[in-house]
């Protein structure tokens, strides 16, 4: 229950940030990922949705960090080896 709660505010961040609290009502489709990866998601194109528009809002928006993407992905499997990273067992004969 407190991981949903959190999730709620890191959603509503933006507004609150912006103060626009009861503006605007959002409906959001979201699959794959954790809840908070898909929280961070919504919070991310909420940021981009207002920064275009208001062109103001988007410095404010950008100062704490909600324009920022988090880059990391699934490493690709390699030729050779089980998964991204894990060889196959050492025999010795």
């Amino acid at each position: 229950m407190q991981e949903n709660a959190f999730c709620f505010l890191l959603i509503q961040a933006p507004f609150n940030l912006l103060k626009l609290d009861k503006k605007y009502d959002i409906i959001v489709k979201v699959e794959g990922g954790g809840l908070l990866g898909q929280a961070q998601a919504i919070q991310l194109g909420i940021a981009r949705a207002l920064a275009s528009f208001e062109s103001s809002y988007r410095s404010s928006l950008k100062s704490k960090g909600f324009l920022t993407r988090d880059s990391r992905c699934k490493e690709r499997r390699k030729y050779g080896l089980k998964k991204a990273r894990k060889a196959p067992q050492f025999s010795k004969r």
